[in-house]
């Protein structure tokens, strides 16, 4: 499928910014759809100004455009106070409805939308059914939809060392042994490119190598420069999530995600030949 012009919606962020790259690389046009335009680190061929939490800014975002690829969404909170962060279910799932109904006004032909692996099996938290949510609107829309879902992503490691840096030592949830095959932003982007030129509709993506978690911990202290690695037992970050729940709900939420996250292994089949302990190292 030719397209000649993608809209790109959280153009700003780490996997967005990769398939700014990736379009742009195959000869399409990209109109990014963005709230502050000096977040971007790419340098698309057309740049508007909206937010997807105020439908009335959306409107003409998808003027003339042959598809729309979704990377927006509401951050997972690192702060204990969240009383005023955007929640997934009003960014992840009415936001993106928004974004699909203007599509469908504009007659787009292809939408893509960037959601977590194990959506399908990781169970109703808010995280998980905010995004599923939105992919059910997505298969009874008029446009044809494809749904791209990668493991943890190398950007969301980065933390790990920031963290190991500065404290000296690296906390973890859990007994470390469940695993996943971090993915690097530009192998899920060659992959979601391919697949809306394709005629995929949903696609699983992660990277070429498996680790637990107790040796993701164990690289990402050695990129720091050497710091201990601590896990602490399920149930106390059980108690500090629930804890979190009177700080603000959105920062419950993604602390009861990380939980599942760290004890459900969450493989998905391999693309790309980007390598995490190359990608940590040259964080130094």
């Amino acid at each position: 499928m030719s397209l000649p012009l993608v809209v790109v919606a959280g153009a700003t962020g780490a996997i967005g910014s990769e398939v700014v790259r990736e379009l742009q690389s195959r000869g399409s046009r990209v109109r990014a759809l963005v709230r502050e335009p000096s977040r971007l680190t790419t340098e698309p061929e057309e740049i508007f100004v909206g937010n997807l939490l105020n439908p009335r800014t959306l409107q003409g975002a998808c003027a003339d455009a042959d598809a729309v690829v979704s990377c927006a969404g509401a951050r997972l909170a690192s702060k204990l106070f969240t009383w005023k962060a955007e929640s997934f279910l009003a960014v992840d799932d009415g936001g993106n409805r928004s974004l699909l109904h203007e599509a469908e006004q504009s007659g787009v032909r292809r939408f893509a939308y960037v959601s977590p692996y194990g959506g399908r099996f990781l169970g109703v938290m808010e995280y998980i059914r905010a995004h599923e949510s939105f992919a059910a609107a997505m298969r009874v829309s008029a446009v044809d939809h494809l749904i791209v879902r990668p493991s943890v992503t190398f950007a969301r490691l980065v933390p790990l060392v920031e963290r190991a840096r500065k404290r000296g030592r690296l906390s973890m949830i859990g007994g470390g042994q469940a695993q996943t095959n971090p993915v690097h932003e530009a192998d899920v982007a060659g992959a979601l490119v391919d697949a809306l030129e394709g005629r995929e509709q949903e696609v699983d993506v992660g990277g070429p190598e498996v680790f637990t978690w107790e040796e993701i911990a164990g690289m990402a202290a050695a990129a720091a420069g050497g710091a201990d690695v601590r896990f602490s037992y399920v149930w106390r970050a059980q108690m500090r999530a629930a804890f979190r729940r009177f700080a603000g709900r959105h920062g419950y939420d993604s602390a009861v995600y990380r939980i599942a996250e760290a004890e459900v292994d969450m493989v998905a089949p391999a693309v790309g030949e980007r390598r995490l302990g190359d990608y940590l190292a040259s964080l130094g």
